[in-house]
């Protein structure tokens, strides 16, 4: 626990650095590093179940999705980031048969791809968030509906969790304990709107907005939750890594983002602008 509070003495003031920095640069380079960390971190526990990966290959092509998603538009980036995977996918498979000779190596493929559609295509669209009007807002919003919906439902589940949520994938989880982060990230988003928040970020119905998206937003963040836990559980692992003493890794700290992120991204696109 205490090497716990110390990292986060320093990551926290670290973290808010990169978000609120008015040139975008040090935040993209962030989610530069992110991404490739926690990618590795996938091969890494699917490797402990023997499905082995490409995972220098899967490595780069994540670097060169997230660096290519700057300068897309957002309409066409989904279309180039397929074209991008597609073109790797054949390259790999042109090489695993002229060169190995072993169909035996063709698994190895899809264990290459899937890490990097999880992590790359999903985490690209923090990099879209950002580059939007009032980006570091978003992503501010982004970072506390995340945290505040965890945060919440892991403390009311503590004291009045007894209903257990698909404990075959995450037993620590609680119906009373979504429900609770659920009303504390709604009593949450309502304080910071009028305390932090610009007035019409998200337009004319900015507060009807912001409580929308905390229940949407702790809906797909817990989807992403549970998404990693089936990864872990099915690689055997507690931890996606030990790369955070007492914390985790990468991965475990951003799952929820991961899911959270082209949500929020898509509500504001095409939701926001319908009122």
């Amino acid at each position: 626990m205490k090497t716990r509070i110390i990292l986060s003495i320093f990551l926290v003031p670290a973290l808010a650095f990169f978000v609120f920095f008015n040139n975008p640069a040090p935040f993209v380079g962030l989610v530069l590093l992110l991404g490739m960390v926690s990618v590795n971190e996938v091969y890494g526990m699917l490797d402990k179940i023997n499905m082995y990966s490409y995972r220098s290959s899967g490595i780069l092509l994540t670097l060169l999705i997230l660096v290519f998603s700057i300068k897309m538009d957002t309409f066409s980036a989904p279309a180039a980031m397929l074209m991008l995977i597609f073109s790797f996918f054949m390259i790999m498979l042109f090489i695993t048969v002229i060169f190995s000779k072993d169909i035996n190596n063709f698994p190895k493929l899809l264990n290459t791809l899937f890490p990097v559609i999880y992590i790359a295509v999903l985490g690209s669209f923090t990099i879209h968030l950002r580059l939007m009007e009032n980006g570091y807002y978003l992503i501010f919003l982004l970072l506390l509906y995340t945290f505040v919906y965890d945060g919440g439902a892991y403390f009311v589940g503590s004291f009045l969790g007894k209903h257990k949520f698909i404990p075959e994938i995450s037993p620590g989880k609680s119906i009373e304990g979504c429900i609770g982060g659920v009303i504390i990230s709604i009593i949450t988003i309502v304080i910071i709107k009028y305390t932090v928040l610009p007035a019409g970020i998200l337009g004319e119905h900015t507060l009807l907005h912001l409580v929308i998206l905390a229940v949407i937003l702790s809906i797909s963040g817990q989807a992403g939750d549970l998404a990693a836990s089936v990864i872990k559980r099915f690689c055997g692992v507690k931890n996606s890594s030990n790369l955070l003493p007492e914390m985790g890794g990468v991965l475990d700290k951003i799952d929820s983002t991961l899911f959270n992120a082209p949500v929020l991204f898509f509500y504001i696109k095409y939701i926001v602008r319908l009122f």
